[in-house]
């Protein structure tokens, strides 16, 4: 998502992203960890790399203010993302993926 009326009304994809998320799996892991991480951080604009791990609950987030330094989010845990100034908890993140934490935590409602 942008907020450059430009890359919504011609379908454009954005030079100059803030914040990168990306959902990620066994089979995507090793190319989203290691080559996409550093081609994104070297991207002068971007301010936050978000990888959210589909199989179980894991939000990374790697912030520039924090000199790349990942920091991991859980359930029971909020994620304020900087660069967009929004705040989420986890639980809502994975409100539709079906994963196991997730049946667990849901089962024990």
């Amino acid at each position: 998502m942008t907020c450059d009326r430009d890359f919504i009304d011609k379908g454009l994809v954005t030079q100059t992203p803030v914040i990168i998320v990306e959902v990620i799996s066994r089979s995507t892991r090793r190319i989203d960890e290691k080559a996409k991480q550093l081609e994104y951080i070297n991207i002068p604009t971007l301010k936050e790399y978000v990888m959210i791990e589909q199989d179980f609950v894991d939000v990374r987030v790697l912030r520039k203010s924090n000199d790349w330094r990942t920091s991991h989010y859980f359930l029971g845990e909020t994620v304020h993302f900087e660069s967009i100034d929004l705040t989420l908890p986890v639980e809502e993140i994975y409100y539709r993926v079906d994963n196991q934490d997730m049946s667990e935590l849901l089962a024990g409602k």
